[in-house]
């Protein structure tokens, strides 16, 4: 009889503790390696100097906001060669949603953002959506003499139809932008 009280007794308590949400294992969360783009609280806007490979120079404005470990933003807009970049990551029971949107040039004269590029259910280091949009995350990436950790690739160049004038771009969880390829073999780094 004993053991009967004892056995109803932890049964009830789990029981109570469950309802109350104590044992939930449905929080959000971002799987695989991006998990590391949201491990950081940060929120910051900055400009950084840029050069492309034929010696071109010119500036982006950047931002990042953070949420440890709910979201991740990131935008950054350029001058010369008007690239404009939004990514977000959402946490979720499923594993977290990446949103990326590209400025894109529109016949009538008016940029427009492309469709979003959505990720889903994110896990490991590298996916590929449906559109054939590639995402994946590097232990570290060097530009110039600096090496960055933890870093953000973005890959187009194997879309159906890429709605992005660039082929890819590269972020560093508490940099920012490092580098991007545009379609036309020309690539923009940042500049120490």
């Amino acid at each position: 009889m004993n053991r009967f009280v004892k056995l109803a007794g932890i049964l009830t308590a789990g029981m109570a503790f469950s309802a109350c949400g104590m044992f939930d294992t449905s929080d959000d969360y971002v799987g695989g390696d991006f998990a590391k783009l949201v491990q950081k609280e940060q929120e910051w806007s900055d400009t950084i100097k840029v050069v492309d490979n034929w010696g071109l120079e010119d500036t982006y404005s950047e931002r990042i906001y953070s949420h440890k470990p709910e979201n991740f933003y990131f935008e950054t807009s350029g001058n010369i060669n008007e690239i404009n970049i939004n990514m977000r990551i959402e946490c979720d029971d499923d594993g977290g949603k990446m949103t990326v949107s590209c400025l894109r040039y529109r016949r009538d004269g008016i940029w427009h953002y492309g469709p979003d590029i959505v990720f889903k259910d994110l896990e490991g280091n590298k996916m590929t959506n449906s559109d054939g949009y590639t995402v994946r995350m590097l232990d570290s990436l060097t530009v110039g003499k600096k090496t960055y950790t933890d870093v953000l690739e973005f890959d187009a160049t194997g879309a159906n139809e890429n709605t992005c004038n660039f082929d890819k771009f590269y972020v560093a969880a508490r940099e920012g932008l490092l580098r991007i390829d545009l379609q036309n073999t020309i690539t923009i780094e940042r500049k120490p």
